[in-house]
């Protein structure tokens, strides 16, 4: 066991420093300035990417470290008398095509103006700020320029520079539509990569063969050893030949954490042999961990890291307890993806929420096939500094075989229950899970068969059940639109709107991420108020680009005596969908389990002026909960409708504050008759009408309002049941991004 010593101790330090850097959440990682004002950056280059911005201009994405910075729009002489200077590890600066680009190494000044990146808004959204923060780069810089560029640079990144650039042209010359592929396989630059395909491998499994990974790392590393063994190099020349030209490739590469893993393990394994000396696997995972957490320990709460070291501890620490336990041959191909899949489970439920259930097969055909496209690949490449058509003939059995895959992918798409959507586990069933496998790796000679499955069964049990709080309504952040998701307390959804005019893509940034996150597989009933786009962009996307693992059930629209083209378009595409279309008028009434949806607004027969005037109005009644979704009723309609308005039905616990809480929303007469205990604003952060209104806040405040926006707050959720308002604290949720860490605030139950 003293063998073990080294990494026991490097175990022991990892563990140190994860519960360090998840306690050291940082709030705001640049509150020293406000975002948009002016800076001037001083730093090192580091990395140089290119990508394309709105599907034609170019943009380049500069990072740089050792970064000195500080408020002001030029470098003038008197700056150090009339500036503070701070100090960040790292800046991103974003440049538009025409720029002279610098060097690597090249120490450069560069204006613009400083932003901070955003942490997750919504449950199951991706924490953009935790994800850089980990890369150590702490803002970013819009409309960046070069003010002033430095007299040295360092030749040897550069030089890597210019290679990469040579050998993605190479491959774009070759391999034609499949070029983008092989660039993210060989060189980790996905800029050409088909936005379709990489969703495709995503949603399938196979995602991981395009990144550079450890199985790249092995097969290039021991690949150039072998051969310059065959060559009659000596061990020593060989293996420090192959090693540096390794670490260069992975520099070349990006430098991601797998990559740098198996290139360090690779590099520690080569020295072993040079030295006579025995090296153990689990010790050089465990050193190559901490050399990279050392410098960077928020590493050790991002998934990719996480990732790559679990798969390698699946197969060292689960591997031999299942192949000992089931040795028929039949079993024994699936028993490495199963072993990777035991430890890695949890982390990529956490940031996925689905487990593609058919990547078990996909993996035993794309794994062994990924050796044979990229030495292929690498042929071609070779061939195409000769002759592009003979590199693009090389290049052929490579898009035969990476046709096979997307067939594959197409094919498992199409099988039931392909998807397994399972929510995003909570921090203590993560805790329990491994908590389990722990006791069941200490327990492993005792273990059967039968045993097995009964353990696992109930660790895997424990990580994706699903414990639903009951009747709950939540305000999705969505930008400058509304949407709002209801839950019943036997797990039925209704969405009441879902769009924006704001963010694009609303439905696979927001929508969809969200209610896979919730383990949500069907919405029972979707209620669109109006027709306006801030209402109704997410749910077209969903409808026309219908993610087959989200089933819509009924559509439901304001019953009009007149109808426009937004609402005719909506209609004949939820039929084209195969979605049931309704109408709701004054008087209508829904019950889903133990909610009741009353429609209040528009009357049937009766004609409105605008989209605005004749949104459907709901009241919902929970029992000792109350809500009103008014949409954007205001003006004279809302007038109208509060001097009709229900005595019944007065004394709510919840407005939605029509409008976005514009000025002619929420006015005294309606606010007098519904007397609201909460009020829920929708609106985005710098939205150009000024949303909410400050006398629609006054008013509010007046008749004692609790008042949320969701562009103050990110996501608010109420628990129906409990009276609680939960307020998601994003920003410290590096590790478990989605939590409701929140600000709870009791609301006091009424009853009828």
């Amino acid at each position: 066991m003293k063998r073990y010593t080294l990494c026991k101790c490097c175990f022991c330090v990892l563990v140190l420093l994860f519960f360090t850097a998840w306690m050291d959440c940082p709030w705001e990682p640049f509150s020293q300035e406000a975002p948009g004002s002016n800076v001037i950056v001083l730093g090192t280059v580091g990395q140089i990417e290119e990508k394309e911005k709105d599907g034609q201009q170019r943009q380049y994405i500069i990072s740089l470290h050792t970064v000195t910075f500080c408020n002001g729009t030029s470098p003038d002489k008197n700056r150090k008398q009339n500036m503070t200077e701070k100090k960040a590890k790292g800046v991103l600066c974003y440049m538009e095509e025409g720029e002279v680009l610098p060097l690597y190494g090249e120490r450069v000044v560069i204006e613009g103006k400083a932003e901070r990146f955003q942490h997750s808004r919504n449950p199951g959204g991706f924490d953009v700020c935790a994800y850089y923060r980990a890369k150590g780069v702490e803002f970013y810089v819009t409309n960046a320029k070069i003010v002033k560029r430095g007299e040295t640079y360092n030749g040897y990144r550069q030089a890597l520079s210019v290679c990469r650039q040579k050998m993605s042209a190479l491959l774009s010359q070759v391999g034609g539509e499949d070029a983008g592929i092989l660039q993210a396989m060989l060189l980790g630059d996905k800029n050409a990569l088909s936005p379709d395909i990489r969703k495709l491998y995503q949603e399938n499994g196979i995602s991981h063969i395009l990144a550079i990974s450890g199985l790249h790392i092995s097969f290039l590393g021991l690949g150039l050893y072998r051969v310059l063994r065959k060559l009659w190099l000596p061990v020593p020349a060989a293996g420090i030949l192959s090693g540096i030209v390794l670490l260069s490739y992975v520099v070349m590469a990006g430098g991601s954490p797998s990559s740098w893993r198996a290139g360090m393990m690779f590099v520690f394994g080569l020295v072993a042999e040079i030295t006579g000396r025995s090296c153990h696997r689990m010790t050089l995972l465990s050193v190559s961990a901490l050399i990279l957490a050392v410098g960077r320990p928020l590493l050790l709460l991002q998934s990719g890291f996480l990732l790559s070291y679990g798969a390698i501890l699946g197969l060292e620490l689960m591997y031999p307890i299942l192949e000992q336990t089931w040795s028929s041959r039949g079993i024994r191909p699936f028993l490495a993806g199963i072993s990777i899949c035991i430890v890695t489970l949890p982390i990529i439920l956490k940031d996925y929420f689905v487990f593609p259930i058919y990547s078990f097969f996909l993996n035993l055909l794309v794994i062994p096939l990924m050796s044979v496209v990229m030495a292929l690949g690498l042929g071609a490449m070779a061939g195409g500094m000769f002759s592009v058509s003979f590199g693009r003939m090389l290049f052929l059995p490579v898009h035969w075989i990476l046709w096979t895959f997307r067939m594959c992918c197409c094919l498992a798409e199409r099988l039931p229950g392909s998807i397994w959507i399972t929510g995003q586990p909570a921090p203590v069933q993560i805790v329990m899970y491994y908590s389990l496998l722990l006791v069941f790796f200490l327990l492993k000679k005792y273990m059967t068969g039968y045993w097995v499955i009964f353990w696992l069964g109930s660790a895997l049990w424990i990580l994706t059940h699903t414990f639903h709080p009951g009747n709950t309504l939540t305000m999705l952040d969505v930008g400058q639109g509304d949407g709002i998701v209801i839950r019943s307390d036997k797990e039925n959804t209704i969405l009441v709107d879902c769009g924006s005019s704001s963010e694009k893509k609303l439905a696979e940034y927001t929508l969809l991420p969200y209610l896979k996150s919730q383990g949500i597989r069907k919405i029972e009933y979707i209620f669109l108020t109006h027709m306006d786009s801030d209402h109704i962009s997410g749910i077209e996307e969903l409808i026309t680009n219908q993610d087959r693992r989200i089933e819509i059930g009924t559509l439901v629209l304001p019953a009009l005596v007149s109808t426009d083209e937004a609402y005719e378009k909506i209609v004949q595409e939820a039929v084209k969908a195969k979605i049931r279309v309704c109408t709701m008028g004054a008087g209508d009434r829904l019950t889903i389990d133990n909610l009741t949806f009353w429609c209040l607004h528009p009357e049937r027969e009766k004609q409105y002026s605008d989209r605005n005037a004749s949104s459907l109005v709901l009241y919902l009644d929970a029992g000792a909960f109350s809500a009103l979704l008014t949409g954007d009723l205001d003006g004279a309609a809302e007038e109208a409708f509060a001097e009709n308005y229900p005595r019944q039905l007065e004394q709510i616990t919840v407005l939605k504050v029509g409008h976005h809480g514009s000025g002619e929303s929420s006015k005294e007469l309606l606010l007098s008759k519904c007397r609201p205990e909460i009020a829920l604003i929708s609106c985005g952060e710098k939205n150009r009408y000024g949303h909410p209104d400050t006398q629609t806040l006054c008013r509010l405040e007046e008749k004692g309002c609790r008042i949320y926006v969701t562009k103050d707050t990110g996501a608010i959720r109420l628990d129906m049941g409990k009276g609680e308002v939960q307020i998601p604290s994003f920003p410290c949720s590096l590790l478990f991004p989605n939590a409701l860490l929140s600000s709870i605030i009791g609301y006091e139950k009424r009853g009828k």
